[in-house]
């Protein structure tokens, strides 16, 4: 039976997921209900791991990420340097990154820290990135859209970023298939919106210094422009103010003369 993953450009080529989000915010168990199984730690202080599988007929490929802190002045070198692995892990590049939160307050402190990590990979990469929202019990009959609403800012500021694309998981029922063929039917819809371009950090920061140099030329051109317009009006003034402005000047010019 096709899916909708037929119209992948590849065909063949496994969809490489890419988990990211704090410490004990349920990412290994995310990706333990992606795969239907056992394949993630979750007791958590793991190094970033990669595991494979398949669902309705289609491979994955999920990274799970080491978890962040919440420093939100920096980000610690280990962190750096397992974000950076776990690019290479699903190489040449995520097809989406899960930005995996617990169905809890989003703070002005939580939004400081994811900040600082997704500044790593650049603005482009929130084209690729989805909220998974884990706890999904908690929801207790509540629609998750009145959850949202109840938000405040920082989670509007979230949701803005991720162009609204979330879905909610309940890791306490894994065998619970249809809630992982909706959240992938979301990462097809993502993927059709983005060209079916993988996220590559090499492309984005070549984007980015290209961006910044035109916009460096950009402005100094205008300025440029500010300096021939003020020589253009400079030289078009009449005749009798620019006699005034000399008058005015050699007048200035003899009274420091008579003065000494």
């Amino acid at each position: 039976m096709a899916t909708k993953w037929e119209h992948d450009i590849s065909g063949t080529d496994p969809v490489r997921l890419l988990l990211i989000g704090q410490k004990r915010a349920g990412r290994s168990s995310v990706g333990n209900t992606l795969l239907g199984g056992l394949s993630f730690d979750t007791w958590g202080g793991s190094s970033t791991t990669v595991a494979h599988g398949s669902f309705d007929g289609r491979q994955l490929t999920v990274v799970d990420t080491y978890g962040w802190g919440t420093e939100e002045n920096n980000v610690p070198k280990k962190e750096k340097l397992e974000l950076l692995k776990s690019l290479s892990l699903c190489d040449p590049g995520p097809q989406a990154l899960l930005l995996v939160l617990p169905l809890l307050q989003f703070t002005r402190s939580d939004r400081t820290a994811l900040q600082k990590r997704m500044e790593l990979l650049t603005e482009g990469v929130w084209r690729h990135t989805m909220v998974v929202f884990t706890l999904g019990d908690r929801l207790q009959g509540q629609m998750i859209q009145e959850f949202l609403q109840q938000g405040g800012e920082h989670m509007d500021w979230l949701l803005t970023k991720c162009r609204y694309r979330y879905r909610v998981l309940n890791n306490k029922t894994p065998f619970d298939r249809a809630q992982v063929s909706g959240l992938l039917d979301r990462v097809e819809d993502m993927l059709m919106e983005n060209g079916y371009w993988h996220f590559s950090l090499h492309m984005y920061r070549r984007l980015e210094e290209e961006w910044n140099r035109r916009e460096k030329e950009i402005l100094e051109a205008m300025e440029k422009e500010k300096e021939k317009e003020k020589g253009r009006r400079e030289t078009s003034l009449p005749i009798y103010q620019k006699r005034t402005a000399l008058t005015i000047g050699n007048d200035e010019l003899l009274k420091v003369v008579n003065h000494g």
